[in-house]
């Protein structure tokens, strides 16, 4: 059934009406709903490609337009690719549509673009690969769900690998028997530092890019537990997904671009590890001339590893990937405790109203190896003319 607007549940955010509707990882200060970012919103005319504005991708692209024909598809997968490697869908495309790799208009990483007249998705369609995903539809988009979230050490779609991206999270640090925690990934926010009883902690990692996502761009990976053990990696960064239609977009289920959780520390060679950082939530982008449907847009944080000791002959439990709710990832519970009777568990992923506690590992000093810091909130934007009045609630943005 159709619903008049768009029931957004999103982790983190701030929502700048008529024109981007923006999440930043806290609902405090300047995050209140305002209209400091003004966007023009698209026209929607279905007879003026030439005056199209589509976010991200070039003109020369959105002009040459043509594809008119409707794409259906249930349970899915399309990989973006990466390098040389072209995109590619596990569904098959009407001779007018197409899945191509394109520069990004005005700079950013490289984009899959997938053309079609019309998107029905029935299922789920998970995207994988290096770069981020545009789908232009040249009427409506309708969509059950769409996750390009990252899965543990594994990025989603336009997401990055542990220890890498503008916001990577630093790695842990080697200290005699208390090695600290890896750092969890930023984008929105900074992510989450890890856990130290005196050594230098892995570094929280940085936010970057612009609340407005002037370029489309994924979440940054978690840094590595100490010492680094094979096998045992950081949480990775959320993709990046961007949908466009001339139309109208309806969103029933939900599009996630969560960040994945860190490993838990390991007996590493009769060395018990600290944890590895969590890796930050990705970027989600719409732009239509309405939205409709009950959905869910999701930019979660994954949460940090727990540290194990030797002595505790176990493994620090991994951090949770990004929820697929309003919670917030969990970290990974820890094996055995410090001296001073603290348990060194990894930082919680960051989410709505994620203060400082949820975003860093346990403050302060400890003793014995430390849990790794969480992922950082993602960002998610909103272009669209219905966009106009919203009204809040803790956990709720409705969009008439």
């Amino acid at each position: 059934m159709r619903h008049r607007g768009l029931l957004l549940l999103i982790a983190g955010c701030s929502f700048h009406t008529n024109a981007a509707a923006t999440t930043d990882g806290q609902v405090t200060g300047d995050d209140a709903i305002t209209a400091d970012v003004p966007v023009a919103v698209i026209d929607g005319a279905p007879d003026a490609p030439a005056a199209w504005d589509v976010a991200h991708v070039p003109p020369s692209v959105t002009m040459a337009f043509a594809a008119t024909s409707n794409v259906s598809i249930a349970a899915a997968s399309l990989d973006t690719g990466g390098g040389a490697i072209p995109p590619t869908a596990s569904f098959l495309l009407p001779a007018d549509a197409m899945l191509f790799a394109s520069p990004q208009d005005g700079g950013g990483p490289e984009l899959a673009i997938l053309e079609v007249g019309s998107l029905t998705i029935t299922g789920s369609l998970r995207v994988t690969g290096s770069r981020p995903l545009v789908i232009i539809a040249g009427t409506t988009i309708v969509a059950s769900d769409i996750d390009a979230s990252a899965v543990k050490s594994a990025p989603g779609g336009g997401g990055y690998a542990p220890g890498m991206g503008p916001g990577a999270g630093g790695g842990g640090a080697v200290a005699g028997n208390d090695d600290a925690g890896g750092g969890g990934g930023g984008f929105g926010t900074a992510g989450g530092a890890g856990q130290t009883s005196g050594t230098a902690a892995g570094a929280a990692g940085a936010l970057y890019g612009t609340a407005d996502l002037a370029q489309l761009d994924g979440g940054s990976g978690g840094g590595a537990m100490a010492p680094a053990c094979p096998g045992y990696p950081a949480g990775a960064g959320g993709g990046a997904i961007q949908l466009t239609a001339r139309t109208s977009i309806e969103i029933d289920g939900s599009v996630r671009v969560n960040g994945g959780g860190g490993a838990g520390g390991v007996d590493c060679s009769g060395t018990g590890t600290s944890g590895a950082g969590g890796g930050a939530g990705g970027a989600i982008y719409l732009q239509a001339p309405q939205l409709l449907g009950a959905g869910m847009l999701l930019a979660q944080g994954g949460g940090g590893g727990g540290a194990t000791d030797v002595a505790t002959q176990g493994l620090g439990g991994d951090g949770a990937d990004g929820a697929t709710t309003i919670m917030a990832a969990s970290g990974g519970t820890a094996q055995g405790t410090g001296v001073s009777g603290e348990s060194n568990v990894g930082a919680t992923g960051g989410w709505r109203d994620a203060g400082p506690a949820a975003l860093i590992a346990l403050s302060g000093q400890m003793s014995g190896n430390g849990g790794g810091g969480g992922g950082s909130v993602g960002r998610i934007v909103i272009r669209s003319a219905s966009a106009g009045a919203v009204s809040a609630s803790p956990t709720a943005f409705v969009v008439p």
